[in-house]
Formats: C-alpha cells, sequence, structure tokens
C-alpha cells in the first residue's frame, strides 16, 4: 500500500516528498498546526556548548558553574547536565588519587 504524500507546492512548482500525517493531506513540517520556532538562533544555542578539559580545583568550579548556571537558565536540558555533572565528578575523583 502505497503512502500518501505531502500535498505541499513548492515555489518552484515542485512537490513536497516527505509522507502526509495520518489522516491529513500535509506532513508534519507544512501542516498549519506545527508552531514556528519563535527565535531559531536561541534554540541553536541550547544545542550545546564546550567545556575545556578541567586540570586543576578552580577550572571545575568554573566547569561546575557553569552546568549549574546554564540549566537553571533552561540553556540546556537536564538529562545532558546530568551526564556532564556525572563526568565532572568522575574527573574530580581521578585528580584527586
Amino acid at each position: 500500500m502505497p503512502v500518501p504524500l505531502c500535498h505541499h507546492i513548492f515555489p518552484d512548482a515542485h512537490r513536497c516528498g516527505s509522507p502526509a500525517m495520518r489522516g491529513e493531506r500535509l506532513c508534519y513540517h507544512h501542516h498549519p498546526d506545527r508552531k514556528p520556532v519563535a527565535n531559531p538562533y536561541a534554540r541553536r544555542a541550547r544545542r550545546g556548548f564546550t567545556l575545556a578539559a578541567p586540570t586543576n580545583r578552580r577550572e571545575f568550579q568554573h566547569a561546575l558553574s557553569d552546568v549549574i548556571t546554564r540549566l537553571a537558565a533552561n540553556k540546556i536540558d537536564h538529562r545532558r547536565a546530568s551526564l556532564l555533572l556525572y563526568s565532572l565528578q568522575i574527573a574530580s575523583k581521578s585528580l584527586s588519587s
């Protein structure tokens, strides 16, 4: 049974090739109920950040502060923050040994 395709027509007259949502004529991307991102740059900023590899106590404190601040400001998801904090904990123990 063929999958129904999205009925959206692009300005250059070609049709979208994505599968339509169940019971709908359009795909997820072209559906009118889909809410656009208010600020696409804000979403891109939430994707991630880099932490310098901490090598001393001061750098560990800075890295912890950075993760906690981003978590409190909702600029990093809790799962990623949890993994980063756990990684910092392991690295801290290996540094003190």
